[in-house]
């Protein structure tokens, strides 16, 4: 039973990993206020207003990036808990199931032998 949970896991942690490296992968985007910023009728104010205002997007960009990963990372942890208390009661079931067969063989042959 341990190989197919082992295997249900790993596959729940590739499915949770799966948009982390989607979301890393895409390239960042240009503001339209860089963009704007650099035509020659803005005046001289605008454009050193345009890099302090792209520079604080990446920032934001990245902070919602961070916490995003951060809820990720507890779901993570979350699973692998909620799976080894789920292995941990299946393996106590089993040696209680185990204990019980034994017994009942050892009152077999302890009547057997009398």
């Amino acid at each position: 039973m341990s190989r197919p949970l082992f295997r249900a896991l790993g596959l729940a942690a590739a499915c949770l990993m799966l948009p982390v490296g989607a979301s890393l992968a895409q390239p960042a985007e240009a503001p339209a206020a860089a963009a704007s910023a650099a035509s020659p009728a803005q005046p001289a104010a605008a454009t050193t207003e345009a890099p302090a205002k792209a520079g604080f997007q990446q920032v934001e960009r990245a902070e919602n990036l961070r916490y995003r990963h951060l809820w990720m990372a507890y779901a993570v942890i979350w699973l692998l808990v909620f799976g080894f208390a789920f292995r941990t009661w299946q393996r106590t079931r089993d040696t209680g199931a185990e204990l019980d067969e034994l017994k009942r063989r050892l009152a077999e042959l302890e009547a057997r032998n009398g």
